[in-house]
């Protein structure tokens, strides 16, 4: 199994974006990318616009490459939106790259708060004019070959009742490895996530932290790392939310701690890549710092909870 990060915070984006490739089939999990419109007060720096150009760039690449894209929510770092956005690198015609003619593994509208239920049903009319196959994945499983992907029942974005709403995790075996995909469960804090891992036995958990720069749940979503750990993959990947705070392996250093001992490794994205983390929208501040630029207007109609 090729596993393949495309971008996410330590690559200096708001993002989950992961290839994947089996002997059997492609896919491009969550094929988003955005940037925070305001942090410390500050808009994104041109070095952030610069990257989520970039990361986009690969993301159209490896898209036209994929046999399957997932969508597991509908904020808007996890799927690429119909309508032109400085912030996530589109022009308003990127999505039919990206999903012209694929088939879309994508979160039903249920259980959904308004503001994704309506991005939902843009997203929903534009994959129709772009030629894919959308489906419903909450709960399917698919055989492709040697492969079987798997997606979870709806999880929780945070804490139970969280006005976020919910996602679905995803799982692909292909025989020898089995990677799980488990986005912004902010830690996890709820234990379902946690019981769809311990189902899968994964060999790669993918899963999006704490939101430690946020400061709560903290010690729900430890204790739920901690018994990831005990499940016993071999790799960790911390992800997401997490990776917005410039001290997030302090604050988790118990569950490195456990790790080692367990002889998990933990890794980022950028390091899975071989590269060091550039947790380019923490360091915002001290960018404008080194390399002031002109400060530019949010835009319209974003808000940074997405």
């Amino acid at each position: 199994m090729e596993i393949l990060p495309v971008g996410e915070e330590s690559l200096g984006v708001r993002s989950m974006c992961l290839y994947v490739e089996t002997r059997d089939v492609r896919i491009l999990f969550d094929a988003g990318v955005s940037l925070a419109p305001r942090r410390f007060g500050l808009p994104p720096h041109p070095r952030e616009l610069e990257r989520a150009r970039s990361v986009r760039g690969e993301i159209v690449r490896l898209a036209q490459q994929a046999d399957i894209i997932t969508v597991s929510h509908y904020h808007r770092d996890h799927f690429t939106p119909w309508y032109p956005s400085v912030y996530m690198a589109t022009d308003g015609e990127t999505y039919k790259k990206v999903y012209g003619g694929k088939k879309v593994l994508m979160k039903s509208p249920a259980d959904l708060n308004w503001s994704q239920r309506r991005r939902h049903y843009g997203l929903a009319k534009a994959l129709q004019e772009a030629g894919a196959k959308a489906v419903y994945a909450d709960g399917g499983e698919w055989r492709i070959g040697g492969t079987v992907i798997r997606a979870s029942p709806p999880l929780w974005h945070g804490p139970a009742g969280s006005k976020t709403g919910r996602v679905i995790a995803f799982a692909v075996s292909d025989g020898e490895e089995r990677l799980v995909f488990v986005p912004d469960v902010e830690g996890p804090v709820e234990p379902e996530p946690v019981a769809f891992l311990e189902e899968v036995k994964p060999t790669v958990v993918v899963v999006g932290g704490p939101p430690t720069y946020l400061g709560w749940e903290l010690e729900r979503a430890l204790q739920r790392l901690t018994e990831i750990i005990d499940i016993g993959p071999h790799t960790l990947v911390l992800a997401h939310h997490l990776l917005r705070d410039l001290a997030w392996r302090e604050k988790i250093e118990a569950v490195l701690q456990r790790a080692e001992k367990r002889g998990v490794r933990v890794a980022t994205y950028a390091g899975l890549l071989g590269r060091k983390d550039e947790l380019l929208e923490a360091m915002r501040r001290d960018l404008y710092a080194a390399e002031p630029a002109a400060a530019q207007p949010a835009e319209e109609g974003i808000d940074e909870g997405d």
